[in-house]
């Protein structure tokens, strides 16, 4: 009984190794030809605007708010913390680093990750399910050049962006719940954030976001682009875009922070 269980556990263990790696090398030859397109001409500047609009201009309002109310919860909580000891005229500047170089680059990746990723994987699982990809192919239209450069492209340009802009809404936040439970005035938080911050903090975070928006786009379009089975598998395609994004975003936070730090010398 006992090797035949360990048999089976071999076996299922073998099966899911080779499909990980299978599936790793067909994702690995996606991002090769995806990243060809996008940084080869001709681009269709249209298709590119196009997605820069659904992808960056549509998520900005939830990412936004989602970065006013981490500024509000970090200066907040660091405020009471750091109070007891005496610091409170450090809560600007450590909030706003780590702002910086974590929590608004990695919130505004999973906020919008989420969002886009999913419509992305829905949208070109649909087209692949009724077709559509393959009639391209039929005509002659490359699908690659035609669906997925643009998507990449404007992920990757467009996320550094919103990263920037949620950075000054958590920085707001930040210094709108100062003046009140901290008393902190507005013109001592900006102080005393420019005497602890530098550019490269700031430079930092958003390197990061460049990477994150690659990855969502890249990850959107292979699950969506490899769909099968019909409308359940664009829900399943979806639902595995989401969750393989977020994990990636963690997986890449780690990596980029830990070359960061080592280029910085920190390490």
């Amino acid at each position: 009984m006992l090797s035949l269980f360990q048999n089976t556990f071999v076996e299922t263990l073998g099966r899911l190794t080779m499909r990980l790696m299978r599936e790793t090398g067909t994702f690995a030859r996606f991002v090769l030809q995806s990243w060809g397109r996008s940084l080869s001409p001709p681009w269709n500047i249209r298709l590119i605007l196009d997605q820069m609009g659904a992808i960056g201009v549509n998520s900005l309002p939830i990412a936004l708010l989602t970065s006013i109310f981490v500024g509000l919860v970090m200066v907040l909580q660091m405020g009471w913390q750091l109070i007891k000891f005496g610091s409170k005229n450090y809560v600007p500047g450590i909030s706003f680093i780590a702002n910086a170089r974590e929590l608004v680059p990695v919130f505004t990746a999973f906020v919008v990750g989420a969002r886009v990723a999913s419509s992305i994987a829905a949208e070109l699982g649909t087209m692949r399910v009724t077709e559509q990809i393959d009639a391209m192919d039929i005509l002659n239209v490359d699908p690659m050049r035609y669906l997925v450069a643009p998507r990449v492209i404007a992920a990757t340009v467009m996320l550094p962006i919103i990263s920037a802009l949620c950075l000054l809404g958590g920085f707001f936040g930040g210094m709108a719940v100062a003046a009140g439970p901290l008393n902190i005035s507005p013109a001592e938080y900006y102080i005393i954030t420019t005497k602890f911050a530098y550019l490269e903090d700031v430079f930092s975070g958003l390197f990061k976001t460049i990477v994150f928006g690659n990855v969502i786009a890249l990850v959107g379009c292979y699950f969506g682009y490899s769909t099968r089975g019909g409308a359940e598998g664009v829900g399943r395609a979806t639902t595995t875009a989401v969750v393989i994004t977020l994990l990636l975003i963690l997986v890449w936070d780690f990596l980029l922070t830990q070359g960061i730090l080592l280029v910085m010398g920190r390490l």
